[in-house]
């Protein structure tokens, strides 16, 4: 295959376009959205005293967002695959960190750490079929669970040097899209794969700590769902669907149940 020579002018006029702009600024919304969520989760689980010191999952919050920011840091260089890892890794750390706080007869963190040793063991991901999704009924959390399954089948194959990555990485080269070249088409690829996997990131941990974090976090004061990026996500909208017992909710419940209809994207 031939390796092109991209038109360097092109690529920089492609770089400052509105429509590049557009792409990462949805990518700083993502970052800034899935950053408020874990640190109120964190900040609010807190306050039952017990959280902060037996909840596995809240104590790996500082490696989640260390991710994110590290995925938008390798992103700006335009080193995709490497995010991609990333994002493989948020999804294994999540289902293992949520097996421990469902799954775990053990209080003390050193024993949970043990726990979790002994998980790291394997990448097989299987062991989220024992984890019930009890915010997601039915058929959601069977989709779920084959949601999560597919999406890090198809982020292991950038873990290692795959035919597939090799092929994809020479297919780019062909067009002139080299390391250092991607543009507004792979920014969007990739946001199109973080803002699945970061989902399913917040599904595991709203499924990790209490109900009431998981509503005050979600229902506004006046009973409107927060204003977040990923209240575009089917499965979040099924999560805000098990607050709409809430009071002040009531009189809101059509409008609610519409807008959810409207803003869901993936």
């Amino acid at each position: 295959m031939i390796n092109r020579q991209i038109d360097k002018t092109a690529f920089k006029e492609e770089l400052n376009s509105d429509e590049y702009k557009t792409e990462w600024n949805r990518f700083v919304e993502m970052r800034k959205s899935i950053t408020y969520c874990l640190s109120f989760c964190y900040m609010n689980s807190l306050r039952d005293g017990i959280s902060g010191e037996r909840n596995f999952f809240l104590r790996m919050v500082d490696d989640i967002i260390q991710s994110v920011i590290s995925i938008e840091i390798i992103a700006k260089e335009g080193i995709m695959n490497t995010c991609r890892r990333e994002l493989r890794y948020l999804i294994e750390l999540s289902i293992k960190s949520c097996l421990i706080v469902n799954n775990t007869t053990k209080k003390a963190f050193d024993e949970q750490i043990t726990e979790y040793e002994k998980l790291l063991n394997s990448s097989n991901i299987n062991p989220i079929n024992t984890l019930r999704f009890t915010y997601l009924p039915g058929e959601n959390e069977d989709e779920f669970k084959a949601e999560v399954k597919r999406l890090y089948g198809y982020l292991c194959k950038y873990s290692h040097s795959s035919a597939h990555q090799i092929r994809e990485r020479l297919e780019r080269a062909e067009i002139g899209r080299s390391i250092g070249f991607e543009g507004i088409q792979e920014l969007k690829e990739l946001n199109n794969d973080i803002e699945r996997v970061l989902a399913v990131v917040i599904v595991m941990i709203f499924h990790s700590i209490a109900q009431y974090v998981v509503g005050d976090f979600m229902v506004e004061p006046d009973g409107q769902t927060v204003n977040w990026y990923f209240n575009k996500s089917k499965y979040i909208n099924i999560i805000d669907q098990n607050f709409d017992y809430k009071h002040e909710r009531q009189l809101l419940l059509p409008i609610l149940k519409q807008q959810r209809l409207e803003r869901i994207k993936f």
